[in-house]
């Protein structure tokens, strides 16, 4: 691994690594990036500076600069710790065969690398893939036991996923509660243990257990969320995004079909939606792409409410609308391949940015998942979202107002826009499938095949919460689960909801 200098005098490059390693362990990102420069801007780069580079850019979320400096660096040198990162970026996609691939080119360079190990046995977890992940662990735990050693918190927590996968719940539950009792483990993997125990004793029927562990992890860096302010911003929102306004708005002259959204609240069947549409041979699902996320990042810093449209959006004018909206068609195109006719895209904020796609992609579709309200808020509230992304996931009470905001946008886009929103209801979907499967497949204007009632076969990797459950034949379970909770939800005002089952 790159790591400190030698004990002799430091070299001007090694005190700017020791600077920068300083910098990006104090969370400074870019000031450890401008510290960097010097060993990143020299004709021929220094490979150490490159990976550090990356690391500065993965921490930023600029996945794409990451790993095109990792890359840099491995020109240079053959190295494990870019290759980690490249490890960690194909877990990311769900690229699960590259993602291990990576990690075995470090263990061939040196064995029983823990990272390396980590990453490999959590991708093949979230792939489904148990048997392979429980090989790479296994050894390792044996051998800790038979030691009386103890392996890094973050190995014991890919563990105890797979021992949940096993429906060893017992044996999981003692690994996490073994996590929990040691003072050094971080908030970070606190939050996403408690979390996993929640999941653990959910499964094994111990429902007071599981929400009183979901409400310790929801207590680590929850951030308040006004439920009355947020109505107002989706009110705003739709002021905004009326019929009259969309009008003047910038329209793309992309006529593609191709791109096709899920929106609607999160672990409202999305997941379920993306593969069963993802089993066609002539569809594929994207899981969460955020290009169009950030295209109206864009929008909003460079919008003036001063001006009329479509001069409020500045620059961002037709002709860039079109080229974003092409772009994405391109970006589609090279994850899909050939034969490919719809991609679904289920990124979880889309349903506020119905208007924006119908305007971007004027021929596109949109499939509106729901589900019933206290079974979203449970699932929210025990499922560890990003709490920062997504405050109201850390209480019912706030994530039975945020589905009923999405109702009320989603209600707004059917009334406003022309281009066809489906609504699919999960519980009709997992109660009915027979009929239900078939008329999602006929609004994308596909024929029937029968491979999408076997989407659980499917070999792809999803990067969901919901990852070990759309992997799984269709199940009924979830639907009514919110029943298990009932004594923790007295006094939560749920919305009306009425699923037509």
């Amino acid at each position: 691994m790159f790591g400190p200098s030698p004990a002799a005098a430091p070299t001007k490059r090694a005190r700017i690594i020791e600077e920068a390693r300083r910098l990006l362990a104090a969370d400074k990102s870019a000031e450890a990036a401008k510290a960097l420069e010097p060993l990143v801007k020299r004709p021929k780069p220094d490979p150490e500076g490159l990976f550090l580079m990356a690391l500065v850019a993965e921490r930023q979320h600029r996945v794409d600069a990451a790993v095109s400096l990792a890359k840099q660096s491995l020109s240079l040198l053959t190295h494990p710790d870019p290759m980690l990162l490249l490890a960690r970026y194909h877990r990311s996609k769900g690229e699960t065969d590259e993602g291990v691939a990576w990690c075995d080119r470090v263990l061939a360079i040196k064995k029983g690398v823990l990272p390396a190990i980590c990453i490999k046995a959590a991708a093949l977890e979230e792939a489904g893939r148990y048997d392979d992940a429980e090989a790479v662990l296994a050894p390792l735990v044996a051998e800790a036991e038979q030691s009386g050693s103890k392996l890094p918190a973050p190995v014991r927590e890919v563990w105890a996923r797979l021992l949940v996968q096993r429906k060893r719940f017992d044996e999981a539950l003692a690994v996490i509660d073994g996590i929990l009792a040691e003072p050094e483990t971080p908030d970070e993997l606190r939050r996403l243990v408690l979390h996993l125990k929640a999941k653990a004793c959910d499964r094994a029927k111990r429902y007071d257990d599981a929400w009183r562990a979901a409400e310790g992890a929801n207590e680590i860096g929850r951030i308040e969320f006004d439920p009355d302010l947020y109505e107002e911003q989706v009110s705003t929102l739709m002021e905004i995004w009326s019929r009259e306004n969309m009008a003047r708005f910038p329209l793309s002259e992309c006529d593609s079909e191709l791109p096709v959204f899920v929106a609607g609240m999160p672990r409202s069947g999305t997941s379920l939606i993306d593969q069963i549409i993802d089993a066609h041979p002539k569809a594929a699902g994207v899981g969460e792409l955020n290009t169009i996320e950030r295209f109206a990042g864009e929008l909003g810093r460079a919008y003036d409410p001063s001006k009329e449209p479509p001069a409020c959006f500045g620059k961002y004018d037709r002709y860039r609308w079109t080229r974003v909206a092409r772009d994405y068609v391109r970006e589609l195109q090279d994850s899909a391949g050939p034969g490919v006719e719809r991609v679904v895209n289920k990124a979880l904020g889309n349903n506020k940015l119905v208007g924006l796609i119908a305007r971007l992609f004027p021929k596109t579709r949109v499939i509106h998942a729901i589900r019933d309200p206290k079974d979203v808020s449970i699932s929210c509230f025990m499922g560890g979202f990003n709490n920062r992304m997504h405050p109201w996931t850390t209480r019912v009470e706030w994530a039975a107002r945020a589905w009923e905001q999405s109702m009320r946008m989603m209600e707004h886009w059917k009334a406003t826009l022309d281009i066809p929103i489906l609504d699919v209801h999960y519980e009709r979907l997992v109660h009915d499938p027979e009929t239900e499967f078939p008329r999602i497949i006929e609004f994308l204007g596909l024929e029937w095949d029968d491979a999408c009632r076997e989407f659980y076969k499917s070999k792809r990797t999803v990067r969901t919460l919901s990852y070990d459950q759309v992997n799984r034949p269709l199940y009924t379970s979830s639907a009514g689960r919110h029943a298990n909770y009932d004594a923790w939800l007295s006094g939560v005002c749920f919305p009306e909801y009425a699923a037509g089952v």
